[in-house]
């Protein structure tokens, strides 16, 4: 299987499947005993979503990115393109802001 992805930094991409149905949502549990992270994705589409939004930031992002847990009226939201459950860990992703990719 072939698949290409094109990045846009004037194009905001979202998906509806994802946005659309709670099946789709990454959670990150901390293990600080064993002194790992554990990222479980609950479908490929939430996975994908996930890869995508960190590539997204990589491209165009300001040096960093956050994903938290949001949720309304007992639904998680989708959060820069990534659900996460109650409960799952907040993660952050910081990297330099000059240089790299582009730059």
């Amino acid at each position: 299987m072939k698949t290409s992805v094109i990045f846009l930094p004037e194009c905001e991409h979202s998906n509806p499947e994802v946005e659309s149905n709670p099946i789709h949502a990454v959670a990150v549990t901390i293990d600080s005993e064993r002194n790992y992270a554990l990222i479980k994705a609950k479908s490929r589409e939430a996975l994908y979503e996930f890869g995508r939004s960190l590539m997204e930031e990589a491209l165009y992002g300001h040096g960093e990115a956050e994903f938290y847990p949001l949720v309304v009226d007992g639904t998680a939201l989708v959060v820069n393109g990534v659900r996460l459950p109650e409960g799952s860990a907040r993660l952050f992703v910081h990297y330099p802001r000059e240089g790299g990719i582009g730059g």
